[in-house]
């Protein structure tokens, strides 16, 4: 029982059983084997019951270590989750932001790819310039289409 002792650190204490009986005291002079069996047993007992309540108390000990990492990692986790929801709430305005200007550009290029055949359309169809100030003609021709594409 003694190298039970030293594997668990603590020491175990005796003192409540002596073996050997005392011969001064009346009616203990002799023990019979029956009677030293049960003590035995009931010694056995007790250590056995004192070992369990230290593995017990070491498992705890272990379960409430992994508890407060996993609650640790858990905050860790929580934060993380927090920082990348606020990322994405960024790169999702950044990314309607873009659409919005793209679509703006794709109108503004369709515009421009009309103004552009109608030019050549009304350049092949119109005479040869004319300086006049009415008509689509010469100077006032070329800031009609000035004008459109600004």
């Amino acid at each position: 029982m003694l190298l039970l002792d030293a594997a668990f650190d603590v020491p175990f204490d005796d003192s409540w059983f002596d073996p050997e009986p005392d011969p001064s005291t009346p009616g203990s002079a002799e023990v019979s084997p029956d009677e030293q069996r049960r003590l035995r047993r009931k010694i056995s007992n007790r250590e056995s019951a004192r070992r369990c309540r230290i593995r017990r108390q070491r498992h705890l000990e272990g379960l409430r270590a992994e508890s407060a990492r996993l609650r640790s990692q858990n905050r860790d986790l929580a934060s993380r989750v927090g920082a990348l929801a606020h990322r994405c709430m960024l790169v999702s305005r950044a990314n309607h932001r873009l659409r919005a200007q793209s679509a703006a550009l794709s109108r503004r290029l369709i515009e421009l790819h009309r103004l552009v055949l109608l030019r050549r359309v009304l350049t092949m169809a119109a005479p040869a310039p004319v300086a006049s100030h009415s008509g689509f003609g010469g100077v006032g021709y070329e800031q009609a289409l000035a004008s459109l594409l600004a």
